[in-house]
């Protein structure tokens, strides 16, 4: 068998114990705030949330209670080495989209065919070393794409969607996910050998991509196939949705910073942030909205060949994450941190009555590829892929 992808043998809740799998599947680990883990736990106490996450930085307790679950059968071992069809169906606006990919293992010390795209910080490594020191498994899938179509994934889904899942369930923004477990080799060594070779990019798990090469590192001879990691894997398709990531932070002299502005940019002041949102997403240059106590902005550079003076070798030049925070932010005058927010809305009601929101449309598919291929990174909160995929559907324990 081809060995970039494979089969697992996985842990999931016991069907016999409960089939309301909206009460234990969570969101991964780090989008989760206290409110909704608080309305997570609320749902059941056999919620995954109850696992992925240690209360007062109780590790131990989490891995106990894990292998409780186990001894109760909440989560049993499966007897097959599978994979797994993962389908979510869900809405942005009035927009309806439809996306899907496959839960399997990746091989983590494949050189030269997996990229990540995204820097990663200490704290959140740290805290995921702990976790799977105490759980002795993958909780939850990294994200990965291959950047072209790949025409069997969807030859397959079109084969599955008709029949019944092995597990549906709806995820706290009340998106539709349904579940199909792959069993037959055959149509397993076609999956697997579909993906050989291939470029990968990891959209989403940073963090636990380095974490479980750390511990492979340490703990190689302990378990088989430790150098793989459970994965969710798609390709480029019209549901591979990444959402904006806007900017919030104190511009204590507002209109001395318009002022600035004016200097590189055209600054036309815009009736709504349905307005910024159309404008963005035409606009081909860089550009960016404002809102300010009320009033929405939006700002259009003048002259491209200010990028490639400021920054001639950069591979960041056309990324606006990078723009904002190294041509636009260093203008003005900030103060104290930054708050970010994957809606306007949102971004207007944390500017209050005294914050700047600085309003982004979102990084193309294009070009993470394109930066993550050259092994360049992108900055902190440049990307997110929406939806998340959720926890609580398998995990991958090391020793079954």
């Amino acid at each position: 068998m081809t060995d970039t992808i494979r089969p697992f043998r996985a842990t999931y809740y016991n069907p016999s114990f409960s089939r309301n799998f909206s009460a234990l599947t969570c969101p991964p680990y780090d989008v989760i705030s206290k409110k909704q883990l608080y309305l997570l736990k609320r749902k059941s106490p056999y919620n995954f949330s109850n696992i992925l996450i240690a209360t007062n930085n109780d590790y131990k307790e989490i891995g106990e209670r894990l292998r409780n679950w186990i001894a109760k059968q909440v989560l049993v071992d499966d007897v097959d080495e599978s994979i797994f069809l993962y389908e979510q169906k869900f809405k942005i606006g009035k927009n309806k989209f439809s996306r899907f990919g496959f839960l399997s293992l990746l091989k983590i010390n494949e050189k030269g065919s997996i990229f990540p795209h995204e820097y990663t910080l200490s704290a959140p490594k740290e805290d995921r070393k702990k976790v799977i020191e105490e759980v002795e498994a993958n909780l939850s899938p990294i994200f990965v794409i291959a950047p072209k179509r790949i025409a069997y994934f969807h030859t397959l889904y079109n084969r599955y969607r008709g029949k019944k899942p092995f597990m549906k369930f709806r995820d706290l923004d009340g998106n539709e996910n349904r579940v199909w477990k792959i069993t037959d080799k055959d149509t397993i060594e076609k999956i697997c050998s579909q993906v050989s070779g291939k470029n990968l990019v990891i959209a989403d798990g940073h963090h636990r991509f380095e974490v479980a090469s750390g511990y492979y590192k340490r703990n190689k001879k302990r378990f088989e196939n430790l150098n793989y990691i459970m994965s969710y894997i798609t390709d480029a398709q019209p549901g591979l949705v990444i959402l904006p990531t806007h900017r919030v932070i104190s511009v204590p002299d507002f209109d001395g910073a318009l002022c600035a502005f004016a200097g590189y940019f055209d600054v036309k002041e815009v009736k709504s942030d349905n307005a910024i949102t159309c404008k963005l997403e035409k606009e081909k240059k860089f550009s960016f909205g404002v809102y300010r106590r009320g009033k929405f902005y939006f700002l259009r550079l003048k002259n491209e060949a200010i990028l490639n003076k400021l920054f001639p070798a950069s591979p960041y030049k056309k990324l606006n994450t990078y723009l904002l925070h190294q041509f636009v932010f260093p203008m003005i005058k900030t103060k104290g941190g930054i708050q970010y927010t994957h809606d306007i809305k949102e971004a207007r009601k944390l500017s209050g009555s005294d914050k700047t929101a600085f309003i982004l449309k979102s990084v193309s598919l294009s070009a993470v590829f394109d930066i993550a291929n050259r092994g360049y990174r992108l900055p902190q909160k440049s990307t997110y892929f929406y939806p998340k995929v959720s926890s609580g559907i398998a995990i991958r324990r090391f020793a079954a």
